[in-house]
């Protein structure tokens, strides 16, 4: 093994993509991506250049003018653009989401009329679900969307869009009067077509200001305000009232191996970092890397990136296979958050004084780690969902 986090089997097209997207990496984003950063600066040029690849086209099928590739692919994608700026990753995760639950759930006319313009990344997605007093029961939504002839009126807030004020759709989760006993089946998922911007963007629809972040700067994470909003049924994702929370946690599992791609490309990019310094860095007349307690650092860091990369594409292959995956990707996005954090941790002590300075790559990695312990899901409600899985297999 000469580099960590290899994926062995992957066909010549996805090894071409992934060779073209780690060249794009270290030429047009590693270079830049400590400056627009600490500027809070959304990165154009470098979304620009991933449309040009096609990236934004990556999952979506062929016949609808994207590259009609795997969840696998996608993830190594993402790891590889993690490495080289988290904020970036971000720009496509919640896109590619949207663009999954249409091409899963979506009508012909709704996949016809999106994913074409999706996959040239003209239309870009971000998803709703999250609420300022909701955190992770989805079930207790309160933005509520009620029917007005053909259409709803949608009034409510929601939080933590990212993309939300650069997206022009929103995926949007709203309670609906199903008549059903149980929370879960009167959720709806809505298409919430809106230009870019901020502020009053549509009539009954507010995108206040960019949220500021401790880290995940320049991608913009924004509120979404809903008042009175109207929007016609034919919106309504797959035009089936009712069946928004199913769709979402189908969308959410797909969100989750992406959140762990992103951990292993910051795990990975941490290692570096930390290989490169401890073999530069001298005490005591050696390399640092020569004494025992930093290389017994690095040998536990890099098992720990291989570990959660293995975890992460076995979790990808999983939902390509059409297997259900709920608990392998619970699994990968546990395990790869928390390696991350401690990952990253231990090469910023590698890197000592000079780590707490912004001149160095690591001090950024310090504030993007924390994030991923918390982005879709907690490292609680992965176990939550772990061990409901255990008990549902091993039922005795």
């Amino acid at each position: 093994m000469a580099r960590l986090a290899q994926t062995t089997g992957l066909t010549d097209v996805q090894q071409e993509i992934l060779s073209t997207v780690r060249d794009f990496v270290n030429k047009e984003i590693i270079p830049h991506a400590q400056a627009l950063e600490h500027g809070d600066t959304y990165p154009a040029d470098i979304v620009a250049g991933m449309k040009e690849m096609g990236l934004f086209g990556l999952m979506i099928p062929e016949e609808y003018g994207g590259l009609g590739e795997s969840l696998l692919t996608y993830a190594l994608v993402v790891e590889e653009i993690a490495r080289g700026w988290m904020s970036v990753s971000g720009v496509i995760n919640t896109h590619f989401i949207v663009a999954y639950m249409l091409r899963q759930h979506g009508t012909d006319a709704q996949k016809q009329h999106y994913l074409p313009k999706m996959a040239e990344g003209e239309i870009r997605g971000s998803f709703s679900m999250s609420e300022p007093d909701l955190g992770s029961d989805v079930a207790a939504i309160k933005t509520r969307a009620k029917r007005e002839g053909d259409d709803y009126v949608i009034d409510g807030s929601k939080m933590w869009l990212t993309n939300g004020g650069s997206s022009n759709l929103i995926a949007l989760l709203a309670k609906t009067d199903e008549g059903a006993e149980k929370a879960h089946q009167n959720l709806t998922a809505f298409l919430i077509d809106k230009p870019e911007g901020f502020g009053e963007v549509a009539p009954g629809l507010r995108i206040p200001g960019k949220i500021d972040k401790m880290g995940y700067k320049g991608v913009d994470t924004t509120e979404a305000v809903f008042e009175g909003f109207k929007v016609g049924a034919d919106k309504v994702l797959g035009e089936a009232p009712g069946k928004g929370f199913a769709y979402m946690m189908d969308g959410i599992e797909v969100g989750r191996v992406n959140v762990a791609a992103r951990a292993c490309g910051i795990a990975i990019r941490a290692f570096e970092l930390a290989v490169e310094y401890a073999q530069q860095r001298t005490t005591f007349g050696k390399k640092i890397a020569d004494h025992q307690a930093i290389s017994f650092k690095l040998a536990e860091m890099a098992t720990k990136v291989e570990s959660a990369h293995l975890m992460m594409t076995n979790a990808a292959k999983l939902k390509d296979s059409g297997e259900r995956n709920d608990v392998a990707a619970g699994m990968a996005k546990l395990v790869a958050s928390e390696y991350c954090a401690e990952v990253t941790q231990e090469s910023f002590r590698i890197h000592g004084g000079y780590g707490y300075s912004k001149e160095y790559e690591i001090e950024r990695l310090m504030r993007e780690a924390p994030f991923l312990l918390i982005g879709e899901g907690t490292s609680e409600i992965q176990k939550t969902i772990i061990s409901r899985g255990l008990l549902r297999d091993y039922k005795i």
